[in-house]
């Protein structure tokens, strides 16, 4: 019988007074895979940062080999030098540095004139290299590396640390089939060697093949462990979603119209494939999948913020010729990209700047009204019923939900016709997030704008849009509609258990 190595006990944590881990316990073997699931937001990406020194415990007690943690000093440094290696699903790489520097990059050798050995750096990099099979030259810089050439130098960078403990958090998220049978290969050997990995994925069909056990989060709570034997795929559902509830009826059903957005065989090599799909005027349409299925990938696109490789895209049946994003405002299209703070918003300017500023874009060369200005970006917030004590606060002073209606303001003022709005609530309370719903209900009410919605939410895109198309591996596999649709369901077509999955896309 394997011996313990990790024991994570009661494990609690909050974020502004709202539970996100519940006395959580976790058990990890040497050389065991354990796979952690849950549906986005369970906490699982929670638990590992704690394990991985980025968050601190609230409550709760950490073992490793049977020795405890002292949490109150536990760091990322700490973490690593006890042997845990975290491999997160965005890269922790330096883009400008070569490959050879990022592997070095915690502990450079040094020659005996006190200067880096690069020799050596050399060296201990294709010794990196050969573990996980990539054939890349060491002096390669990261930003040049394909994102699978990246994934699987993360991965040779906890190898060659020789990690007790490696957690892989969708590794095969963005590798093909065949460098995912590299990658268990590397499991399996490594694990042989005792070492435990803990393993994080939507890939259910991954799970008999790699895993030796399961470990279930919802809501922030431990509701199931199993041997990998002893699973079933539609009990592993029910367990990741709770009680099955059908959704309601809609009090009003909307009854969209013509045709307004459409796009048609939308593709990126590596991301997604042969993407159609229509909204209508006065229509919510919702864009759903797993965390990796290409749904930011595929807005980015869209919008022109990222190239399209082929496709086509109409706006009230007008071909575009070039999809950027000054070709979509004018074209009267909105975008609220998922990482606001980043993309969304100018943090170190005031309210009322970022209410107006695509507006000012579309005047070209106008010049500057500030009463004007003034004046429309105080009717939105007090429309919107945006939380600020003045037009001149800086937005980043404003909380979560109050951004996000900051930036629905700048579409609205620039009278937008079609909103693309990614995970739109995330990161937002409860309260706040009901008020997003109602103004984008608002925005389509009249009959004459549409919105993509797009959320990994089950329950939320179940109880705001009017039909649902469903993302699987950069690929759109269901067409729905939400009215006596189950979360359970849903789900089932997001894991791809459901309608078959298309082959994956080519990387």
């Amino acid at each position: 019988m394997l011996s313990e190595l990790l024991y994570m006990e009661n494990i609690c944590k909050s974020f502004f007074g709202v539970p996100v881990l519940k006395n959580v316990s976790f058990r990890l073997r040497h050389g065991e895979v354990h796979v952690l699931l849950g549906e986005n937001g369970a906490g699982k990406s929670t638990l590992i940062k704690i394990l991985s020194g980025a968050y601190t415990l609230d409550s709760g007690k950490i073992f490793l080999e049977g020795q405890e943690i002292d949490t109150s000093t536990y760091n990322p440094e700490t973490a690593s030098r006890m042997g845990i290696a975290t491999i997160y699903q965005n890269f922790h790489l330096v883009p400008h540095l070569t490959v050879a520097e990022n592997i070095s990059l915690s502990s450079f050798p040094i020659s005996r004139m006190r200067l880096i050995n690069w020799p050596a750096v050399r060296a201990f990099a294709e010794k990196a290299l050969q573990l996980v099979q990539l054939n890349v030259e060491p002096n390669t810089r990261v930003k040049d590396l394909t994102t699978s050439q990246q994934q699987m130098l993360e991965i040779a960078m906890a190898l060659v640390q020789k990690a007790k403990i490696i957690i892989m958090d969708e590794p095969t998220a963005a590798i093909s089939r065949r460098e995912t049978e590299t990658l268990f290969q590397i499991i399996r050997r490594v694990r042989s060697q005792g070492v435990g990995i803990i393993y994080i994925s939507h890939k259910l069909e991954e799970i008999k093949e790699i895993g030796d056990t399961i470990t279930i989060l919802r809501d922030g709570e431990q509701v199931g462990t199993m041997p990998v034997q002893d699973v079933n795929m539609d009990q592993v559902v029910n367990l990741m979603t709770g009680k099955e509830i059908r959704t309601e009826q809609r009090h009003v059903k909307r009854l969209p119209g013509a045709e307004l957005f459409r796009c048609e065989g939308l593709s990126v090599t590596g991301k997604f494939s042969n993407i159609s799909f229509a909204v209508r005027r006065g229509e919510i349409l919702g864009l759903t999948g797993l965390v990796g299925a290409g749904k930011t990938e595929l807005a980015r696109a869209i919008f022109g913020v990222d190239r399209l490789e082929k496709g086509k895209i109409f706006v009230n049946g007008k071909l575009l010729r070039h999809n950027t994003p000054r070709a979509m405002v004018e074209e009267g299209v909105g975008y609220i990209p998922e990482d606001r703070d980043v993309s969304g918003l100018c943090m170190n300017r005031p309210v009322r700047d970022n209410i107006t500023i695509v507006s000012h874009a579309k005047r070209r060369g106008i010049g500057l009204d500030l009463r004007r200005d003034t004046q429309e970006a105080r009717s939105f917030v007090e429309r919107l019923q945006i939380r600020t004590d003045s037009l001149e606060r800086q937005v980043k002073y404003l909380s979560g939900g109050n951004k996000q209606k900051v930036i629905l303001a700048k579409w609205f003022q620039a009278h937008c016709q079609f909103l693309i709005l990614d995970e739109p609530t995330i990161g937002i309370d409860v309260g706040a997030r009901q008020e997003i719903y109602r103004l984008i209900d608002d925005f389509v009410k009249d009959g004459e704008r549409g919105v993509l919605f797009i959320s990994s939410d089950l329950s939320e895109i179940l109880n705001v849009t009017d039909r649902i198309v469903v993302m699987v591996r950069g690929r759109i596999t269901a067409e729905l509609e939400p009215t006596g649709l189950t979360k359970q369901e849903l789900m089932s077509y997001c894991l791809g258990l459901k309608n078959g999955v298309s082959h994956e896309v080519p990387l």
